[in-house]
Parts: structure tokens; C-alpha cells; sequence
């Protein structure tokens, strides 16, 4: 997919094609890039309009207080699906909490990307300042209203591109000029906040948040990217370097981009953010927590108990994968204990409901109270198509497996350089397991996620000091 992406830019230029100062093809390089990967991936219900409608009063409401009230030093922007881990009467956020809790003068933004994580907002254990539902619904319908650039020539010209080298429908002129034009609405919003909060640096928690970026920027703010999920070269929003001189107009790159670890810099050395070195390796919070707990789990564990397996899913391949998974069971002679945790977007528990008639397995719906984190550290093996969690499991020293569905040759580098095994079938799956013992040991890898995040970010930042660790906190 990158290839076919990089070499229509190359011939076609549509970089080329900018408004505003932006280029257009960036605002859509990504969702294209999606489609073409063919994953069917489909997200789950989303609130009624009702719900809508309370949580967009309730955003309106938030972001007029912040407009009335005092500068921060930084803001973060998170998703309500990142408060997966219950601490006490609240949830914490996996990417930004370890950050707010040891820096203090943090702003914390948010939107709701997934239904099931919605209740758990209320009871997060870090407030959350502000839901941006507001700014995404308004800008959506000012798109409609009030477009910018109404009749420019250059959305046809994209779109007509794009059908030529992706297939006839990948793009339509009416689907640029809203694209466009809700990015601009977008931007103007975060502008007004961002003026009156005036932080050092924005940091975000994935990839896509273009209106945002470029509000930042355009304010002299640091914007800043922490890696979500695979970032690779197959991702849509690793630019090449390549487009730095195909451009013409704003590419819409961070001015810094934060990845897990050394490899994840190495993987990335031919993109745009490279040749302007600003990718730097921090690690993640959440695998600095459980590391610890995986050498308890370890020294606990007996060679008689059952081996434990984590089975992440990812909303893809779902009919195959469970075909996969019931002949696996089936075959595999030694006791074992499976768990499938659902992706919290994309996965539906009914389609693998089948597989709990089983008494060995068990089904973890997106919303299931133990993080994903904690699930790998406590199992023997990971299992997953191509989840960023082969990379988490490397870093926590737990052996992963590559299931041969459609979909998991995203993961061929993984493989060649033997850091995780492929399963192309369910005897083969069958066989690496009668090779490892339970809690067998497996050293845990920095190459795939460096240390003491929260210190190496705010180094990397420039948001202020570290406060104190207060023992028994």
C-alpha cells in the first residue's frame, strides 16, 4: 500500500494540489490509504442523538470555561477509549495520566471514539477539561454551510487523480472541498482555545490531528505526536521523504514525534520525519508499569499450571480468525487458558460468542475492567494478526505469535528478523506451543520500548520539571 501510495505521488504530483497554504492530498492520504488496505474494519454504535446532543452542550460548556479561565503550561489530547485501567474509584488513561500526574499545569482534552468507553468519563481518574465533541460536530455542519474556497478548481482536479490511480470513487470533489473546509473550521476553534490558554506544547495521542497541528503551529506552539498503535512505513501518515520536495503547501508534520523505542526510529528512517529528525524514542507508561508486574507474575507462576494464551483481536478477519481459533482448540492437547481481549472500536462480541461454548476460553469485551497491558504481562504467549501489541508483548518478555490471516503481512519485518514466530496454520500454532513451557524466560526488550517515559518526554518537551514521586502514591 505505501509503495502504490508513494509512486502515484511521484507521477501524478498530488502534493502539488494545496489551498490555504495545506496541502490537500495530506488532509486525505490517510483514510485513502485505509481503503486500500482493504481491512473492512467498522466501528462500533455510536451514542443516539440524544446522547449527541447532551455531550455536545456538555463540550460547548467546557470549552467556554476554558476560554474564561487561567493559561496552562501544556495540553493533552486524548480518547475516551485510553481510560482502561481502574485505579482506585477512577480510570486512568494509558497514554497522558503518568504525564499529568508528575507535570504539573496540564490541560486535558478529549473526545469520545468509542460508545463503550463513554461512562467510564465521568469517573476518570485525572479529570478531563474538555470533550472536543463540540469542535467535531460544528465544524462538520459548518463545512456544509459555510465551505471555504466554494468552487476551487483544485478539489476536481485531486479527486479526478486519485479515481485515476486508486480506482474510479476513491475520491469525489464534493468529498475534498468538506474535507477541506471542516479541517479549516476545526483549526479556527482550536486557534481560539489555544490563544487563550497559551501552553508551550500540545501533545497528542495518534496520528490524524491535522486542525490541531496546524492550530499549534500556526500559534508558535510545540506540537507533539506520540506514537499509537504501528507506525511504519505501511502507515498512511508516515510520509516519505519524498514528499518534502513534492509539495506544495503545508505537509502538516509534527515538530516532534515521540515512538516507543530504537526500533521504531530505525523502521522510520527513509520518512519525512527523519530527514527532519524529529523522531525521537521515549518508551510508553504503560509498559514501564508492567514490566515489574511481569517478573512477579514470572517468579509466581508453577510449570503445572495451564498455559496461558492472549489472543488480541482487531476488528479484521474476524470470521477466519475464529475458524482459526476452533480448530486450534481442537487440536491442541496440552491444558491451556485462552483469553481473546476485543479491540475497543472495531470488535463486536457477538461475532465470537461460538467460541465461549468452550469451558478453556474466554471472551474480553472491549470495556473489561484488566488493561490489555496487564493481560500480556500476566500470559505465557501472545497471540494477534498484526496488533501493535507483538511489539508491547517484546517489550513486556512475552513470546509472540503471528497468526497467517489476511491482514498480518504488516508484520514481515517482525518476522524476518525472528523477534516473533508465524502460525500459518492452527497445527502450526499447535506446535510452537508444545515448544514452551509456561513463564519460559524471555528478556525484555528496550530495541522495542525504552524506559522511563514520563522523564524522557518532558526532557524532550520542554513543559517544566518533574514533580517528586511520593512514596506509597
Amino acid at each position: 500500500m505505501a509503495q502504490k501510495l508513494a509512486q502515484a505521488e511521484a507521477s501524478l504530483g498530488l502534493f502539488s494540489y494545496s489551498l490555504g497554504g495545506v496541502s490537500l492530498w495530506r488532509l486525505l492520504r490517510a483514510p485513502v490509504g485505509h481503503s486500500l488496505q482493504g481491512l473492512g474494519l467498522k466501528t462500533q454504535s455510536q451514542a443516539k442523538p440524544q446522547a449527541l446532543l447532551l455531550r455536545c452542550m456538555r463540550s460547548l460548556l467546557g470549552i467556554i470555561r476554558a476560554l474564561l479561565g487561567m493559561r496552562c503550561r501544556y495540553v493533552v489530547k486524548t480518547y475516551s477509549s485510553a481510560l482502561r485501567e481502574e485505579k482506585g474509584d477512577g480510570y486512568a488513561d494509558v497514554y497522558f495520566d503518568a504525564l499529568l500526574e508528575r507535570v504539573p499545569g496540564g490541560h486535558k482534552w478529549s473526545f469520545c471514539n468509542s460508545a463503550a468507553f463513554a461512562v467510564r468519563e465521568s469517573r476518570a481518574a485525572i479529570r478531563i477539561d474538555l470533550d472536543t465533541t463540540f469542535i467535531q460536530i460544528a465544524s462538520a455542519v459548518l463545512a456544509i454551510v459555510c465551505p471555504f474556497h466554494r468552487s476551487a478548481s483544485e478539489y476536481a482536479q485531486l479527486a479526478e487523480l486519485a479515481s485515476r490511480a486508486f480506482g474510479l470513487g476513491t475520491l469525489d470533489a464534493r468529498q475534498v472541498r468538506k474535507t477541506y473546509a471542516k479541517f479549516r473550521w476545526q483549526v479556527c476553534f482550536y486557534s481560539l482555545l489555544l490563544k487563550r490558554l497559551r501552553p508551550k506544547a500540545v501533545l497528542v495521542a495518534d496520528t490524524g490531528e491535522y486542525a490541531l497541528m496546524r492550530a499549534a503551529q500556526k500559534s508558535g506552539i510545540r506540537f507533539i505526536e506520540v506514537q499509537h498503535g504501528i507506525f511504519s512505513p505501511d502507515h498512511p501518515d508516515a510520509l516519505p521523504a519524498e514528499a518534502l520536495s513534492q509539495t506544495q503547501g503545508d505537509l502538516l508534520l509534527p515538530d516532534l514525534l515521540v515512538v516507543y523505542g530504537d526500533y521504531w526510529r530505525d523502521c522510520l528512517a527513509c520518512s519525512a520525519l527523519a530527514s527532519l529528525d524529529r523522531i525521537v524514542a521515549c518508551g510508553c507508561s504503560a509498559i514501564d508499569e508492567y514490566r515489574g508486574l511481569r517478573a512477579v507474575a514470572q517468579r509466581n507462576r508453577s510449570p503445572l499450571d495451564p498455559m496461558r494464551m492472549l489472543l488480541t483481536a482487531q476488528g479484521f478477519s474476524v470470521a477466519e480468525l475464529v475458524c482459526f481459533i476452533r480448530e486450534f482448540m481442537c487440536l491442541v492437547d496440552r491444558p491451556v487458558e485462552l483469553s481473546i481481549k476485543l479491540h475497543p472500536i472495531y470488535d463486536e462480541e457477538a461475532s465470537y460468542r461460538v467460541l465461549a461454548s468452550d469451558p478453556r476460553v474466554r471472551i474480553l469485551e472491549s470495556g473489561h475492567a484488566i488493561p490489555t497491558h496487564q493481560l500480556i504481562a500476566e500470559s505465557d504467549i501472545h497471540l494477534s494478526i498484526s496488533s501493535a501489541c507483538h511489539y508491547d508483548a517484546l517489550a513486556l518478555g512475552v513470546p509472540t505469535v503471528v497468526l497467517g490471516l489476511p491482514g498480518h503481512e504488516l508484520m514481515k519485518s517482525l518476522l524476518e528478523q525472528g523477534a516473533a514466530l508465524l502460525a500459518d496454520s492452527p497445527a502450526a500454532l499447535v506446535g510452537h506451543m508444545q515448544a514452551w513451557e509456561p513463564y519460559a524466560e524471555a528478556k525484555a526488550s528496550e530495541r522495542f520500548c525504552r524506559q522511563d517515559f514520563v522523564e524522557n518526554l518532558t526532557g524532550v518537551a520542554g513543559i517544566g520539571s518533574l514533580a517528586p514521586i511520593i512514596e506509597g502514591s
